[in-house]
């Protein structure tokens, strides 16, 4: 089944999909209209694409790409290399597929399209071989793109370690979805996330992650500092098969307030099919720490110096606990800019 058959099928994002609960899917062009600008019924496929069974997708994002003909750039990374890559999309719509081979160690920074077209789309399928240790990150200058969508599909093989990370600054709509697959014992997916939004900015994330093998780990922590009329959501589900044991599982999502009118929304999902695991989750909403304020401005720091120095603190402490690799010096020196 191609992407295209399966959109039709599925129909577009509406409010009541568990998948798209907090996005503003009025904010979708109709990409299943005749007259549409994202017109995709009559949409050429590529090989690549044509090899892909689409029957099981459900998310939208995951498959709007490909039902626009994505140009599919695949990348092999042999067993035990060590690379570093940056990849980047050229065209609105883009599709990745990279087989990451045993024992890899691999650093990929993801960079944005400046093109400012009315909706982009990009897919990434990785596959991560046994005892690799592979981290994605993208931290790209903030963007006006009125609406972005990238999907991840990760399948993890034993012993291999992910860490994902991004910080996250568009001032329009944008959403980043993923599906990861810990299918060997001993794998371990870590994901942190900060946004910095201000004005209307709209920025949503969705993940599923599935324990499929015992002794597997998983880590989520998103942060967000939003002002003006900003607005974040955060969906995460983990799902715990029936004979994995000793899974230990966390998800955490901590928001600063700054302004009256911005607002977060935040449902964890948890499906546990044995008993011995460990899963958490926790949220936290609020303010900058009116002691921590205190306490700086009676020291003769300025106000504004002093709320610049705790939104800078709480954002990095984001990053710290991640080894030191590419990803933690270009996230750090981001946040120090």
């Amino acid at each position: 089944m191609d992407a295209v058959t399966r959109i039709q099928q599925i129909g577009m994002p509406r409010r009541n999909n568990e998948l798209w609960t907090f996005f503003p899917v009025a904010k979708i062009p109709n990409v299943l209209s005749a007259d549409g600008d994202c017109r995709v019924a009559n949409a050429p496929r590529n090989d690549k694409q044509e090899s892909l069974d689409f029957s099981k997708e459900n998310d939208f994002a995951a498959l709007l790409p490909l039902a626009k003909n994505a140009r599919t750039m695949v990348k092999a990374i042999p067993e035990g290399a060590n690379e570093m890559a940056m990849l980047k999309c050229n065209d609105d719509f883009g599709h990745t597929v990279l087989d990451i081979g045993k024992g890899a160690h691999v650093s990929l920074e993801i960079l944005d399209n400046k093109v400012q077209h009315e909706i982009v789309a990009e897919r990434f399928d990785i596959s991560v071989g046994e005892g690799a240790d592979v981290e994605i990150f993208f931290a790209n200058p903030a963007s006006a793109l009125p609406l972005r969508f990238r999907h991840f599909r990760i399948t993890q093989a034993a012993n291999s370690t992910v860490r994902f990370s991004n910080i996250l600054t568009d001032s329009g709509i944008g959403r980043i979805s993923m599906d990861c697959d810990l299918n060997g014992e001993g794998a371990s997916f870590d994901y942190r996330s900060l946004s910095i939004l201000d004005n209307t900015a709209s920025m949503h994330q969705r993940l599923t992650i599935r324990h499929n093998a015992p002794n597997t780990v998983s880590t989520q922590l998103a942060r967000n500092l939003l002002s003006g009329s900003a607005y974040a959501s955060y969906d995460g589900m983990v799902i715990v098969g029936e004979k994995c044991t000793k899974v230990n599982s966390g998800q955490l999502v901590n928001t600063i307030l700054l302004s009256e009118n911005a607002s977060v929304s935040v449902k964890p999902v948890l499906k546990i099919y044995h008993d011995d695991v460990e899963c958490t989750h926790g949220n936290t909403v609020g303010e900058l720490d009116a002691e921590q304020m205190f306490y700086l401005v009676s020291r003769g720091i300025p106000k504004e110096a002093a709320k610049k120095m705790l939104m800078a603190s709480f954002a990095k402490e984001t990053f710290y606990p991640l080894p030191e690799t590419p990803a933690k010096k270009r996230l750090l020196q981001t946040l120090s800019v």
